[in-house]
């Protein structure tokens, strides 16, 4: 099991920092479009195409993971609160295995998606150029894999102590 959360700490640490980095470079392409329009009055074809189908995809999906893993996932815990502390963390793991469960198959089926995309190397044309958009498909797989695998090690982590068990991390 140290394996598998160390891989999830990895794949978090990898794909929360590649979000960073789609973010800065989002940041960088959207302002180089604002000078554009600004200073020369327009902007390269294909500014808005790139951030709306490349960037914000990576965005989105890449840190999801390191979101789950570090709990700044949005949580509604109105009635959970309220339930005796084993409720709660049989809630917990009962919760990040479902979340496990539904990201793995997110990820196994898009798989599939990404693969086809990249090997008839999906483009968007636009009117003088085409746009390379099959390496944001992967951001899908990797986001919901890395997803995947930290909720099963949360939900191992969180599960409750039976007698005669130990209550060590795993």
């Amino acid at each position: 099991m140290r394996a598998i959360a160390r891989l999830a700490a990895i794949a978090s640490t990898v794909t929360g920092f590649l979000g960073k980095i789609a973010v800065l470079l989002m940041m960088a392409h959207i302002g180089l479009d604002l000078v554009l329009r600004v200073v020369v009055g327009t902007a390269p074809e294909g500014m808005p195409e790139a951030v709306a189908r490349i960037y914000m995809v990576m965005v989105v999906f890449l840190p999801m993971a390191l979101t789950q893993s570090t709990g700044r996932q949005i949580e509604v815990a109105f009635f959970a609160d309220l339930m005796p502390r084993t409720l709660q963390r049989i809630q917990s793991v009962f919760a990040a295995l479902v979340t496990a469960g539904l990201a793995g198959l997110i990820a196994y089926l898009s798989f599939d998606v990404a693969l086809e995309a990249t090997r008839r190397g999906e483009r968007l044309d636009l009117l003088a150029a085409s746009l390379p958009i099959w390496p944001a498909r992967w951001a899908v797989v990797a986001g919901f894999a890395a997803l995947a695998l930290s909720a099963l090690v949360q939900a191992f982590g969180a599960a409750p102590t039976l007698p005669g068990q130990s209550s060590e991390p795993v």
